[in-house]
């Protein structure tokens, strides 16, 4: 009967379980640092229960049901979808007031409830009730999004590649456009 030969190590083997252990290990403490199993997800496709444009001092609501808000929604969605920069750019309440009250600014400001979550590597914009996104006037050449959660300002902000699909969606509605 021939006899068995013992079994050799794999050099191979033992590189591929150490490095599938080191991506599991590297992945709960990414999860585990912002609170989000799906921090890696890079797409956003929050529904909102409300949007308020502020269109140069005269505020646009636009409704679930209406014409525009499927438009604007998926509009805002695929500038948020993808990589995002995080910064520690907050939004001061006077900022705040300014935006929704000045008549040099265009910003729009969707509603969220239950509360959404931005996923990204960051710890950042987890269950926020609202997403602030100056389109025109202070922050709106940086891609800015600010976040508020309740009463509160959410630390810093995200930068995303691009608002421009939300302006186009605002304009091809008639809702608000750029002077």
């Amino acid at each position: 009967m021939p006899e068995a030969k013992p079994h050799t190590p794999s050099f191979l083997k033992a590189a591929l379980l150490g490095i599938g252990i080191f991506a599991a290990i590297l992945f709960m403490i990414t999860a585990m640092n912002t609170g989000d199993l799906l921090w890696f997800w890079p797409v956003f496709n929050q529904v909102p229960v409300g949007i308020t444009i502020h269109c140069y001092g005269t505020d646009v609501e636009v409704k679930p049901g209406q014409p525009a808000f499927e438009g604007v929604t998926n509009a805002v969605n695929a500038s948020l979808s993808g990589s995002k920069r995080w910064d520690n750019t907050s939004m001061s309440d006077v900022t705040y007031q300014e935006y929704q009250t000045s008549p040099a600014v265009m910003v729009i400001e969707l509603h969220y409830d239950p509360p959404t979550t931005v996923h990204s590597q960051y710890a950042y914009f987890k269950k926020v009730n609202w997403l602030i996104i100056p389109l025109d006037g202070r922050s709106a050449s940086t891609n800015a999004v600010f976040a508020r959660t309740g009463e509160h300002t959410n630390s810093g902000s995200y930068h995303v590649k691009s608002t421009t699909p939300i302006l186009t969606a605002l304009q091809e509605q008639g809702i608000c456009s750029i002077p």
